[in-house]
C-alpha cells in the first residue's frame, strides 16, 4: 500500500515539472528589438533616429544648432554628426572621443578635435575651427566661393586615414552672407572717397599748380595709394571668411615698403628742384595716364614698365586672395625686379627737368653782357 501511495506522488510530481518547461515549437519566438532612445530636445525637427543593428559603424545625418538653419554650418559653428552602431566606433578610437576624427569632403581635419561624444544617442560634436594643421583642406573648402554656401558630405572615422560610410551632408556656409554685403557696401564706399580724393584733392598728386586738382598726378604716390588699398580691402575680406588676423605675409610688407620707399625718394628728388609754373609741361595735369606715364620729354619706358608690374602684381593678388583666401608670397625674384623698376624709376627721375625758363628743345640763350661803364666825364 505505501508503495502504491509512492508511486502516485512521484507521478504527480512529474507531471508538474514537464508543465512548467516550455513548449518546444516549429518556429523560434522573434527576438524583441530594443526601443530607440528618445530624440533629445536640441535636434531639430525631422531628424532621423536610426537604432544600433549590430553591424559596422555608420554616419546617417548631420546638423547644427542653429533653429532656423540646422543644415547650414559655417567656420565657429558647432555640427552634430550622428552614428549608427556609435560604440563600435568608439571602441575602435579605443574609448577617446577626441581620437574621431571628422571627415568633410573625404579630407580629414586633424586640428579639429571632437567636443563631445553621446554614447546613449550616438552622436559626437564638432566646432568648426580653421587650425594650422589643416591649411590645405580649409583652402580647398573655402577658396574660389561661387555663393554664400555649397553642400559638403560629411564623415568621422578612429584615424586619419580612413572614414567610415555616410550618407550625410550639409550646407557649408563659406561666406556669411549679411557681413559680406556690409563689406561690399563699405569696400565700395571706401573705393568712391578714394576716387573722388585722388582726383580733387592732391592725395596723389605732385607740384605747386595753385589748384590742388589740376597738379599732375604722380606715379609713386598712385603706386603707393594702390597697395594700401588692395591690402586693406583684401585683410579685411579674408578676416570676414577665415576669422583670422594673421595673414599679411612677409612678402607683401616687402611691396609695402618698396611703394613707400619709392614715394619718399621722389619726394626727396622733388625737393632740391625747382617747380614748374603752371604753363610750362609737368605743370599742369594732362590726365591720369599721359601724367604716370610721361616725363618732360613724353612718355618713358622706365615709367611704362613700373606701372605696368603695378598693375600686373595686383592682378595676381586678388586672384591668389579669391582662390586660397590667403595672401601671395612672392619670391625674393619678382620682389627684387618690383625693386629695380622703382628704382629705375628714381634714377630717371634725377635729370628730369622740373623748372626752367626755356621751352623744351630750346637752347638757353648766351646771357648778354654786362653794361660797361662809362668813364666820368673830365
Amino acid at each position: 500500500m505505501r508503495s502504491t501511495i509512492v508511486a502516485v506522488l512521484g507521478l504527480f510530481m512529474s507531471v508538474a515539472v514537464l508543465a512548467q518547461q516550455p513548449v518546444a515549437t516549429g518556429t523560434p519566438a522573434p527576438p524583441v528589438k530594443a526601443a530607440p532612445p528618445p530624440k533629445p530636445p536640441w535636434e531639430p525637427e525631422g531628424t532621423p533616429i536610426v537604432p544600433d543593428d549590430g553591424g559596422p559603424p555608420r554616419v546617417y545625418f548631420a546638423h547644427g544648432y542653429d533653429k532656423e538653419t540646422p543644415n547650414l554650418v559655417g567656420l565657429d559653428d558647432r555640427l552634430s554628426i550622428h552614428v549608427q552602431n556609435f560604440g563600435t566606433l568608439l571602441k575602435q578610437a579605443n574609448g577617446n572621443c577626441k581620437a574621431i576624427v571628422l571627415f568633410i569632403e573625404g579630407m580629414p581635419l586633424k586640428g579639429d578635435k571632437a567636443e563631445s561624444c553621446d554614447t546613449v544617442n550616438g552622436h559626437v560634436r564638432y566646432r568648426l575651427l580653421r587650425d594650422k594643421a589643416d591649411d590645405d583642406a580649409w583652402h580647398l573648402l573655402l577658396g574660389s566661393p561661387h555663393g554664400y554656401a555649397h553642400s559638403v558630405d560629411v564623415s568621422v572615422g578612429s584615424d586619419t586615414q580612413f572614414a567610415i560610410p555616410s550618407s550625410a551632408t550639409f550646407n557649408f556656409e563659406v561666406i556669411p552672407a549679411l557681413q559680406f554685403r556690409i563689406f561690399i557696401g563699405l569696400i565700395a564706399l571706401a573705393l568712391a572717397v578714394l576716387i573722388y580724393l585722388c582726383r580733387n584733392t592732391s592725395l596723389v598728386r605732385s607740384g605747386t599748380h595753385p589748384v590742388p586738382s589740376e597738379r599732375p598726378y604722380s606715379l609713386s604716390l598712385f603706386q603707393m595709394t594702390f597697395w594700401f588699398f588692395l591690402v586693406i580691402a583684401a585683410y579685411v575680406f579674408m578676416w570676414l571668411i577665415n576669422d583670422e588676423l594673421d595673414t599679411i605675409t612677409d612678402s607683401i610688407l616687402g611691396l609695402i615698403g618698396i611703394g613707400a620707399a619709392t614715394a619718399l625718394g621722389a619726394a626727396l628728388i622733388d625737393q632740391n628742384k625747382t617747380a614748374p609754373m603752371p604753363d610750362e609741361p609737368g605743370g599742369k595735369s594732362k590726365g591720369f595716364i599721359n601724367d604716370v606715364l610721361s616725363d618732360p620729354t613724353g612718355i618713358s619706358l622706365h615709367r611704362f614698365q613700373m606701372f605696368v608690374w603695378t598693375l600686373v602684381l595686383g592682378v595676381i593678388f586678388i586672384g591668389s586672395v579669391y582662390k586660397n583666401l590667403e595672401m601671395p608670397e612672392f619670391s625674393a625674384t619678382l620682389l627684387g625686379l618690383m625693386g629695380i623698376s622703382s628704382g629705375t624709376y628714381l634714377g630717371f627721375k634725377v635729370p628730369e627737368k622740373q623748372g626752367s625758363d626755356t621751352p623744351p628743345g630750346a637752347t638757353n640763350p648766351s646771357p648778354e653782357p654786362p653794361p660797361v661803364a662809362e668813364p666820368p666825364a673830365t
